[in-house]
């Protein structure tokens, strides 16, 4: 009974889809396996297989024999091999270590993004007809539009396209077939740079650095810490 509900435990707290996507880099098997004949025993057995590899990654590093024994003492509620204690140091100590590699990955990343996006920024500012204002934002004028800027404070309605220095695409109004109204004042530092200088009507290619961006931090999992970013914005004349 307690595997049973350990077992519905596990189900749900890591979801029916993630189990499933896991499964997909399965290698095939030639056939059921001996001892696999009930389907009490392939779902326990599927079950283990896809929560193994969603783990691989997460316990790099980890002994898997040693695991897998924690991990069955658990379930059958056989005695620990490690007091309370011990167990509490060994995994407060694997966390300090995971933390400090992922530390030491986004920092690594942070500097890729930062040669990237500054080698990007200096060709570009070479380019006819860029322009660059004193907060590092560079953009190139598509088409002028026509009448005022917005007035400070207001709304615009845009079109845009975005994409990383490498040419991976981001977000894309266009492909929705819709453009959106944002405040000036809640948009993208880099976005409202250029936007309050826009004209109705105008499109302007735009060239955002880290500092109007996303910083340090990056968002999401595509844009990076450090990340300079290139967009097409277009005000949808009103």
């Amino acid at each position: 009974m307690r595997a049973s509900k350990t077992k519905l435990k596990l189900a749900g707290a890591l979801g029916a889809a993630g189990l499933l996507a896991s499964l997909g880099c399965a290698q095939a098997s030639a056939g059921t396996q001996k001892g696999l004949a009930s389907a009490e025993a392939q779902q326990g057995y599927s079950l283990g297989h896809a929560i193994g590899l969603q783990m691989t990654e997460t316990l790099s590093g980890v002994d898997p024999s040693a695991f897998v024994e924690g991990l069955s003492d658990a379930i059958y509620s056989r005695e620990a091999s490690l007091g309370p204690e011990e167990m509490k140091t060994a995994i407060l100590d694997f966390e300090t270590k995971r933390q400090e590699a992922t530390r030491e990955s986004l920092a690594a990343l942070a500097a890729t993004n930062a040669q990237a996006g500054d080698a990007y920024r200096e060709k570009f500012a070479l380019e006819p007809g860029v322009s660059a204002l004193d907060n590092g934002l560079l953009y190139k004028v598509i088409e002028p539009g026509a009448g005022d800027p917005p007035a400070p404070g207001s709304s615009v309605t845009i079109h845009y396209r975005g994409s990383l220095v490498d040419g991976t695409p981001l977000d894309d109004s266009y492909s929705r077939g819709a453009p959106v109204t944002i405040p000036l004042e809640g948009s993208l530092p880099g976005w409202a740079a250029a936007l309050e200088r826009m004209p109705a009507g105008a499109k302007w290619q735009v060239v955002i650095p880290p500092s109007l961006a996303y910083g340090e931090t990056g968002a999401g999992d595509f844009i990076g810490p450090n990340t300079t970013l290139v967009f097409e914005l277009e005000r949808v004349a009103s």
